[in-house]
């Protein structure tokens, strides 16, 4: 197995020997299509992810079924909010599913939590990672109180394209409803109109941007 990952963590010098060779022992490496959530049996407190190849899409979920994208971990990327049972600071629970197939390591939650109570290093970057994290999920949320659907289509789209650098967003309509908490018909009313400005194209195969600067000119009004 293939660990070059999780040794360019800035937490792989500080590891003695002993935990070196113990994360090498019990790193896990698992492959989930795109769709399936990810997990390991029933629990979703799975141990910090590091994606290899592919994309993950972090998201809530409400009691009544509908999903908020709090962020994606793409290529080279870590999700440490799948280790949340053994973060004190995080009493909120998310779902990650597999937006294309990956390829992951995976450092089981029992390693970890013992690598964090002998390791001052990696608990610093544990945290430091979810603080990072955080920030994403406030700003999630802040767009759901403050933005109209048509300015929180616009701020994805603009957040996607810098994301993936590239104006060419190979998405369907209904990731995009779940992406930002919305109902795919509405989305697609949003992006009707949106087309209709210019700043747009869709089509079957994605969405492409024509005109950024129209995009930036639906959240001139937002306060965001």
């Amino acid at each position: 197995m293939d660990i070059t990952l999780l040794k360019n963590q800035s937490f792989w010098p500080h590891l003695s020997p002993e935990e070196r060779q113990t994360v090498e022992q019990h790193a896990i490496a698992s492959h989930f299509s795109a769709g399936q959530p990810v997990k390991l049996g029933s629990s979703n407190c799975i141990g910090p992810l590091f994606v290899v190849r592919g994309i993950l899409r972090v998201y809530l979920l409400s009691e009544d079924g509908r999903e908020a994208t709090i962020y994606r971990v793409r290529a080279g990327e870590a999700c440490v909010l799948s280790a949340s049972c053994v973060l004190s600071a995080i009493t909120f629970d998310v779902q990650i599913d597999a937006e294309t197939d990956c390829d992951l390591l995976i450092i089981p939650t029992a390693t970890f939590a013992a690598l964090m109570e002998h390791n001052l290093y990696v608990e610093n970057y544990v945290y430091r990672s979810s603080t990072e994290r955080l920030s994403d999920l406030i700003q999630a949320v802040e767009r759901m109180f403050f933005l109209t659907l048509r300015q929180r289509v616009a701020a994805f789209l603009i957040d996607e394209s810098a994301s993936s650098g590239t104006d060419r967003l190979t998405l369907t309509q209904e990731q995009l409803a779940k992406a930002i908490g919305s109902a795919r018909e509405a989305v697609s009313r949003i992006l009707k109109q949106l087309s209709q400005t210019g700043s747009i194209t869709v089509s079957r195969g994605g969405i492409v941007i024509q005109d950024k600067s129209l995009l930036y000119a639906e959240l001139e009004h937002s306060g965001l």
